[in-house]
């Protein structure tokens, strides 16, 4: 199961100045914060399932499109 807290603290380090949060969903994640909502699409994947590690990878990835 993702940690959250653990994907939003590398989240903020990878890009410190947008503001941005991932938010579990069920079955899918989504982005919070004025630089994330409704600017980057939600991910399909399954936030009980998928490791900490993988979740922040792709997190970070579907974030780099703001750049």
């Amino acid at each position: 199961m993702a940690n959250f807290k653990a994907v939003n603290k590398a989240l903020k380090a990878a890009y410190p100045a947008l503001d941005i949060e991932a938010v579990r969903g069920n079955g899918y994640v989504y982005f919070g914060g004025k630089d994330g909502f409704d600017k980057i699409n939600s991910l399909f994947v399954h936030p009980t399932s998928t490791s900490t590690a993988d979740l922040t990878r792709i997190v970070i990835e579907a974030a780099s499109d703001l750049i």
